[in-house]
């Protein structure tokens, strides 16, 4: 049972382990972090602050794949309650006034709770101390409704104290002494000023107990599909190896190293690639992997005898047109083809059966872990294509393709992007071997 706690500044680390002794603190949270988390139905994330620019925001469909897990997600505060008012149908738990605010309509815009610099206030935070000195009888309603309009001029990067005085002493005499009232009052009474950070501690409270408020369900989050954004996006963050690796090393890039070295990685994708294409056939009757792929391509009119000319001649090479047999041709050309979804991406995650074993996985995050701390001057293109050709033992731009294809790339487009990684680590291995007289080859490239 997990607690984690993605927050600053609107509470502390020590304010967050002083609530919840057991949380894990993180930074504000942003576009990637909660993919890294391994959390199931007995633990808890907690979203209160999120990063500024220029690093993009948590995505709400990485918030309903936590919510898929099981996991119980509070937001509070800032970009908490601003995603939780937008996902509370699917399950997330919002808490504290700023959140009943955004669901009820009193706020409608992220600016309200966007995160500045050392020195800003929330335009929340002000709205309220606004609101609880005008109820004090500190403020008049006129000069209340004078700041706030100050206060929403001002870009959440520039909503200080001082900037704020600024304006509205530009604004009238009288709108500036509003502003210094404002100060005095807010400093004297910081608990009718600090609304998020009020939010956050009771958020931090909610945490704490193993059950909370049932959220309103209108659709359960593990229903929802998952998109192929979040299957690239998980990725391209998730760590490969759980503790061994920062999130330097995704699984994204541990795939494409296997996709390129692996000798077996091309059997993997036959396997993989008529699988797809046989989908259900091949799961409700008893029949073997090939029959049901064909069976399945047959019945949409792909079929040798219904195929163009220019079609065989896209996917396959002139060799393997001729010495290739009807059957042969037909599934090199479904294997190559094959894509999950509409895009030129064939596979969008990293599914189980492309990963190889265990210790070819890790094995492989060492090299890419070693690729990423090497990583120097660009590749030439011409570099690349040489290396794909030493290491494939191919030549020339359509057997190169076919190559490509045949290990679940696109086309050679994408498979020299992918390599371009790798090419000096693969010259410093070489280099480091002939100095040393042993082999450098990984397991990656030993094993199928």
């Amino acid at each position: 049972m997990t607690t984690h706690v993605y927050a600053g500044p609107t509470v502390t680390v020590a304010e967050i382990l002083q609530s919840a002794p057991y949380a894990v603190p993180h930074p504000p949270v942003r576009h990637g972090d909660l993919l890294t988390l391994d959390t199931d139905r007995y633990d808890t994330v907690v979203l209160i602050d999120g990063a500024g620019s220029p690093d993009p925001p948590v995505r709400h469909k990485e918030i309903i794949d936590v919510l898929s897990r099981g996991t119980r997600v509070i937001g509070a505060a800032g970009i908490g309650a601003l995603r939780a008012a937008e996902l509370w149908p699917y399950g997330m738990q919002g808490v504290g006034l700023v959140f009943g605010m955004y669901v009820q309509g009193a706020l409608d815009a992220d600016d309200e709770v966007a995160p500045g610099g050392p020195g800003t206030v929330a335009l929340v935070d002000l709205r309220w101390g606004i609101s609880n000195a005008v109820a004090d009888e500190v403020l008049s309603a006129a000069d209340a409704a004078a700041l706030l309009d100050v206060a929403k001029g001002l870009h959440h990067l520039r909503r200080t104290w001082p900037e704020l005085a600024a304006g509205a002493r530009e604004l009238s005499v009288g709108a500036g002494r509003a502003a210094r009232t404002l100060r005095r009052f807010t400093d004297d009474h910081p608990e009718l000023y600090g609304l998020m950070r009020q939010d956050a501690l009771a958020a931090l409270g909610c945490a704490t107990h193993e059950t909370g408020p049932a959220p309103l369900i209108t659709t359960p989050a593990w229903l929802l599909p998952r998109t192929t954004h979040l299957e690239r996006w998980r990725a391209a963050h998730r760590p490969a190896v759980a503790h061994r690796h920062p999130a330097t090393v995704p699984e994204r890039d541990v795939l494409r190293f296997q996709q390129l070295y692996a000798p077996d990685f091309p059997a993997r994708w036959r396997r993989f690639a008529l699988a797809g294409i046989a989908g259900e056939r091949l799961r409700s009757a008893d029949r073997g992997l090939v029959a049901a792929a064909l069976e399945v391509a047959g019945e949409r009119g792909i079929a040798p005898g219904l195929l163009s000319r220019e079609a065989w001649a896209y996917w396959l090479t002139p060799a393997e047109l001729r010495q290739n047999g009807a059957e042969a041709r037909l599934l090199t050309l479904l294997v190559r083809s094959f894509r999950e979804a509409p895009g030129s991406a064939p596979f969008h995650g990293v599914p189980a059966g492309l990963r190889g074993t265990d210790r070819v996985w890790a094995d492989s995050a060492d090299v890419v872990a070693a690729a990423v701390a090497g990583t120097a001057d660009p590749v030439p293109d011409a570099e690349v294509r040489g290396h794909l050709e030493e290491r494939w033992r191919c030549t020339g731009e359509r057997e190169l393709t076919a190559a490509a294809r045949d290990r679940g790339f696109a086309g050679l487009a994408e498979a020299a992007e992918a390599a371009r990684l790798f090419v000096r680590l693969f010259v410093r291995n070489e280099k480091n071997a002939a100095d040393t007289g042993e082999a450098s080859l990984s397991s990656t490239e030993r094993e199928g």
